[in-house]
């Protein structure tokens, strides 16, 4: 826009418009107008994308901890299940002993 409306002052300076020099600036500044109301609303659109997947990240996140957690306790429940089995063991090992002896 600044180029075109530069362009216009200088040509108003130097010399007199052209017949229809003026509409052809005019419809240049309409085109210019058009190609930038899209990249705004593509700009809109990329602000909501942006927001949406920040939203995901949370969540993504979220559910990483979740996980996470759960790791943690399944890792809890086989050492405690372990060493039940051991002591398990270890018990059936001196009943046999027991009966044996």
């Amino acid at each position: 826009f600044r180029e075109l409306i530069e362009i216009l002052a200088i040509s108003r300076n130097q010399k007199l418009p052209q017949p229809g020099e003026e509409s052809q600036i005019l419809d240049l500044l309409i085109q210019r107008d058009g190609e930038f109301q899209e990249l705004m609303k593509l700009a809109v659109d990329q602000g909501k994308i942006h927001h949406e997947m920040q939203l995901l990240e949370k969540v993504v996140e979220k559910r990483d901890n979740d996980i996470q957690q759960l790791q943690k306790q399944l890792k809890e429940a086989e050492h405690i299940l372990a060493t039940a089995v051991y002591q398990a063991k270890e018990k059936l090992k001196s009943i046999e002993k027991a009966r044996k002896g």
